[in-house]
């Protein structure tokens, strides 16, 4: 067994010895038995050693039946041939583990060499490995940015990682593992590093410290500051890193936990007089870098250097770009008290605003407005604090009573603020007024070339996803993403709002594979471990929303349910988030589960518009559904239709089809504004009324990919081919849809329990689905308004349809529940 030293050899051997028939004799190599001949064995040899062949007689000593032989590597030579003369003549069972990165005596090397002993590797965990061991371990999901940090921390070392876990890294909230970021690293792992680490000269540690504090570092830049000759012996011992970035060589740790070992070896004063030394060795070397700003910024902060707000702020917008929204807080605040004035004031409060410090924010912008700033000061004011207050504070009004307030003399600057009123007028649903305002500033933009203009083509995108034309949002957001490529920054707010409308112009298109994309770039725009909550929520969500299209419920679920872990407390990312995890629970049959998420959402969804309102009512339609109220879903269904944008609408009405009522919005269908092949089979599958319509819708939603609106569409199909008394054809589609509704991980939609009660009407299901959740026939008869009588005998027909013969037979044949 061999591995890196943390791999977990010796504890996977003794868990597989456990329950070996015999008992195992352990021999423990040390570094301190080498210095004896057979020191490693001493404890299964007799006392006295005989004056002819020591070999011989060791090996006739050990009667064990089975030898453990942990850690061979390190045996002196004598215990290495005794080891090797044990395996030759088969004198007993061995099992041997051994440290790969540390040369083994030949005796023990010549074991897999030659075959003697079959040799397996323990190879790092991956990725994967690791958030199926956490979730196991901790009985519960670990948030993937969680999963990568710790991966990367450990390097895949079993140890570690448990080490990691142990010095509470994460916490459990809402069910899912975060992390916490907050830890004390235990003394096993900080001696197991420092072991990894070994002895150091006086050269090598200080390039080490250098390291610790300011990594990566350029080659030439290390060499001046340090010994380059010590930089080339750890290399060779494999505690440095030396790569190429471009023209040149960047220095790092072998690994991220070194720094934190070297880093708790340094004194204060130590520390800071290293940190002045990069600052200064950097600064000299003209900051040609762009992340050298932030860099030079942080290590004069932390080594007590007198505070140059010009400095912290350049620091804290390279930070803010980034998305290290907790770095960029930090040194907003330091410019504050170093007084930076409005400029400062302005930094932070935008960077609290994106760290989703809503309350505080426009307290300091509040604080900010009544200094003197400049004009082009007032109008960066004047827009981040209106989306703080309309989208942080939900103050709709307040956000355009804001934006009236401001009369700029200069027309640019007067243009930036109409560009964010026809973003928010968009984004609260008033699509003509914000179509009069873009009119406005297109005109503008032709014809003075204005600087805004990828504010405005993002603003332009989204008004043309809400219309319902989402090939147009495409071509406008191509155009803008192109333009946005060109900003040497990347403007990462714009481009998560412009992936935004890209995801969900796909979505409305049908093409899931493309929506999945968008989503995922757009979280990459959190930072590598996801710095950036915004787009965690917002992208986690668009995840989420592909995953239930997809028919993978469950794991729409368990994607949503993370996502939702990590929510502010008052924010309007709460309505799609929440609405993601109520409506994958209400599809799932846990009607109680997506209730108690609606009120969870209710509290915490600031409804500032339809974009942000849509997923929780599509998800109260679907929990009514798993209620049993089949009616209360249909009207719920077609009202969310008539007050939503258009580019939502159809899919509104398409939940009406997909309840049982198609002939109350096929026309509506029709009428629709959106365009593209889901459309097109949401209006076939309205019209659909033989089996054999309803078999090709199925056929659509199935290469489009939605899997279970096309179980649906064959159920559906199934029911129509048996009311028309073809029986072979139903038994066909129902069979092709059962087969499909099993990648849908366990959906109980009206349509896919219909697939067990193909017989029963509508009114007969909706009645069976509401005495299966327990209610009795008076408060069945007070809900649907009709009399007792007919109940009874509605729910008689059903028992001797089904042959269920009380409640509780119904729910296990309807909703699986025993």
């Amino acid at each position: 067994m061999a591995g890196p030293p943390g791999a977990g050899k010796s504890r996977l051997v003794s868990h597989a010895l456990g329950q070996a028939p015999v008992p195992a004799a352990w021999v423990r190599a040390t570094e301190a038995a080498a210095a004896l001949p057979l020191g490693a064995f001493a404890t299964l040899l007799p006392a006295e050693p005989p004056r002819g062949n020591p070999l011989g007689w060791a090996a006739a000593a050990i009667k064990a039946p089975l030898v453990v032989v942990d850690d061979a590597h390190l045996l002196d030579s004598a215990s290495a041939a005794l080891l090797h003369h044990l395996v030759v003549h088969r004198r007993t069972k061995v099992v041997v583990t051994v440290r790969t990165e540390t040369p083994a005596p030949d005796a023990v090397q010549a074991l897999w060499k030659d075959d003697l002993l079959p040799r397996l590797d323990l190879s790092p965990l991956t990725e994967e490995e690791t958030a199926e061991l956490l979730a196991a371990a901790l009985r519960g999901p670990v948030e993937p940015t969680a999963v990568s940090r710790l991966w990367r921390a450990s390097d895949g070392n079993t140890l570690w990682l448990r080490e990691l876990v142990l010095s509470g890294l994460l916490a459990c909230d809402g069910g899912v593992w975060r992390w916490r970021g907050e830890a004390t690293m235990t003394p096993s792992l900080r001696e197991a590093i420092a072991g990894r680490i070994g002895e150091l000269t006086g050269d090598e540690r200080e390039v080490l410290e250098f390291l610790a504090y300011g990594e990566p570092l350029g080659a030439d830049l290390l060499a001046d500051l340090a010994s380059e000759a010590a930089v080339e012996r750890l290399e060779d011992r494999s505690l440095v890193a030396v790569d190429r970035d471009g023209k040149r060589l960047q220095v790092r740790l072998a690994h991220p936990l070194y720094g934190e070992v070297i880093r708790s070896g340094c004194g204060l004063l130590r520390a800071r007089g290293l940190m002045r030394r990069l600052a200064d060795a950097v600064a000299a070397a003209g900051q040609r870098r762009r992340e050298d700003v932030l860099r030079v910024a942080v290590w004069r902060l932390d080594s007590g250097a007198p505070a140059d707000p010009g400095l912290l702020l350049a620091g804290c917008d390279r930070a803010r770009v980034t998305r290290d929204l907790r770095l960029a807080l930090r040194l907003a605040r330091a410019a504050v008290e170093a007084g930076g004035g409005a400029a400062a004031g302005l930094a932070l409060a935008t960077v609290l605003f994106y760290s989703d410090k809503y309350d505080e924010s426009e307290q300091v912008f509040a604080s900010a407005d009544r200094l003197g700033l400049s004009p082009e000061q007032r109008i960066d004011c004047t827009v981040h604090r209106a989306f703080n207050l309309f989208f942080g504070l939900g103050r709709v009004d307040d956000a355009f009573a804001l934006i009236d307030s401001v009369r700029p003399g200069d027309p640019e600057l007067a243009l930036g603020l109409l560009g964010t009123r026809a973003s928010l007028t968009a984004a609260a649903g008033d699509l003509a007024g914000a179509e009069t305002l873009m009119r406005r500033i297109i005109a503008y933009d032709l014809a003075h070339g204005s600087r805004g203009a990828r504010a405005h083509g993002v603003t332009r995108a989204a008004i043309l996803l809400y219309q319902a034309r989402p090939s147009e949002c495409l071509e406008q957001s191509a155009a803008t993403a192109a333009d946005i490529a060109r900003e040497p920054h990347g403007l990462p707010s714009l481009t998560s709002s412009l992936l935004d409308s890209v995801a969900q112009a796909h979505l409305v298109l049908g093409d899931l594979q493309a929506a999945a994309r968008a989503a995922d770039e757009g979280l990459r725009l959190g930072g590598e471990f996801g710095a950036w909550p915004r787009v965690i929520h917002q992208f986690g969500a668009q995840q989420a929303r592909v995953l239930r299209m997809r028919g993978r419920v469950r794991e729409a679920h368990d994607r949503a349910r993370e996502v939702c872990a990590s929510l502010p407390e008052r924010g309007p990312l709460a309505g799609p988030c929440l609405g993601e995890l109520a409506h994958a629970q209400a599809l799932l049959g846990d009607a109680a589960g997506a209730a108690e998420t609606l009120e969870r959402a209710d509290a915490m969804a600031l409804p500032v518009g339809p974009p942000y309102v849509f997923p929780l009512e599509s998800a109260r339609v679907w929990s009514l559904a798993a209620r049993g109220d089949l009616s209360g879903a249909v009207s719920a269904s077609l009202a969310l239709a008539s007050t939503t944008l258009p580019c939502y609408e159809a899919f509104a009405l398409h939940d009406v089809v997909r309840l049982g009522q198609p002939a109350l919005v096929a026309a509506r269908l029709d009428a629709s504004r959106a365009e593209g092949p889901l459309l097109s089979a949401f209006v076939r599958h309205a019209h659909a009324r033989d089996g054999g319509a309803l078999v090709e819708v199925g056929g659509e939603f199935e290469r489009l990919g939605c899997v279970l609106y096309a179980a649906e569409a064959y159920a559906q199909a199934a029911v129509a081919y048996r009311r028309a008394g073809a029986t072979r054809a139903a038994r066909a589609a129902e069979t092709r849809a059962w087969q499909v509704a099993q990648a849908c991980q366990g959906v109980r939609t009206p349509a896919l329990m219909g697939l067990e009660l193909p017989d029963l009407t509508p009114r007969q299901r909706e009645m069976a689905l509401l005495a299966a959740q327990g209610l009795s026939n008076r408060e069945i008869a007070e809900r649907l308004v009709l009399s007792v009588r007919t109940v009874a005998n509605t729910l008689g027909a059903v028992y001797e349809r089904t042959g269920a013969r009380d409640r509780r037979e119904l729910a296990e044949l309807l909703m699986g529940r025993e």
